[in-house]
């Protein structure tokens, strides 16, 4: 599905959490290559260690360990600037399927997250963003996978992701949390209808309540392995705007979400 990766690098003691939770993401999404991206900050005064050389040297030894522990393809590129933006143009020249980072927000909180990298990923990739969590439980492999829904048209491209997950047999959750902003009840009802008939394996929850409150919360109970969720945005303007929904998930989720844009091309 998402055969070949960016994975953004950074020296956080929390990016190296990451390693830990790649072996199962990976099987599940079925990535058969990675490329390590590590952008040196021209923005900030620069240290030895900081320097392009340094970087590669190091991204270098991490690759050829990651290939022999994950058994895929691993290479690595370093690049300088804004770290968002030369992340999404190295998934461009690449020809990537997607984007792996890691949401370091938790132990911060909102302020963090709407200053790192992975909101402005969300706003500007037009590929799937992959965001891993720093801390929280690891899923087992067989752990099932939720959607979230609204009925909208990201939801719709959202559950045709979601679909492709679901080969082998993997259990699916289906969760649609009813708000007061948006009132499709008919729509909804009738798409989680056709999707359940098609998957025997996929059970559906209505809910009411706090949209992001719910998701997580039906995310941590269930231990999911994966979080799909729209991204919201079809003009340059509304690319600026993931949603409130999204964007909170993504912040507060202590399981990985994949964020889908709506005019993905899986």
């Amino acid at each position: 599905m998402l055969n070949h990766c960016i994975l953004a690098f950074d020296y956080s003691d929390s990016w190296q959490k990451t390693c830990e939770r790649l072996p199962p993401v990976l099987q599940l999404a079925a990535v058969e290559r990675l490329t390590l991206v590590h952008v040196v900050d021209t923005t900030r005064r620069m240290n030895i260690e900081d320097s392009k050389a340094a970087a590669a040297s190091h991204l270098n030894d991490l690759a050829g360990q990651l290939a022999a522990e994950l058994g895929i393809t691993v290479d690595y590129e370093v690049r300088s600037g804004f770290a968002a933006s030369e992340l999404h143009e190295a998934a461009r020249w690449h020809k990537a399927d997607g984007i792996i980072v890691l949401n370091q927000s938790h132990s911060a909180g909102r302020a963090l997250f709407y200053g790192n990298i992975t909101l402005n990923l969300a706003r500007i990739t037009h590929l799937p963003l992959l965001i891993l969590p720093a801390g929280g439980p690891i899923a087992e492999p067989s752990a099932p996978i939720l959607l979230a829904t609204d009925g909208s048209r990201p939801a719709q491209v959202a559950q045709r992701v979601f679909e492709r997950f679901l080969t082998g047999g993997r259990h699916g959750l289906v969760l649609w949390v009813e708000t007061d902003e948006v009132d499709n009840t008919a729509v909804i009802n009738e798409q989680i209808e056709e999707l359940t008939q098609r998957h025997e394996q996929v059970v559906a929850r209505h809910v009411k309540g706090s949209a992001v409150r719910e998701i997580v919360k039906a995310a941590d109970a269930e231990r999911v392995a994966l979080v799909v969720i729209g991204k919201r945005g079809t003009t340059p303007i509304q690319d600026l705007m993931i949603g409130s929904t999204a964007e909170g998930v993504a912040r507060e989720s202590e399981q990985p979400v994949l964020l889908v844009p709506v005019n993905t091309a899986l």
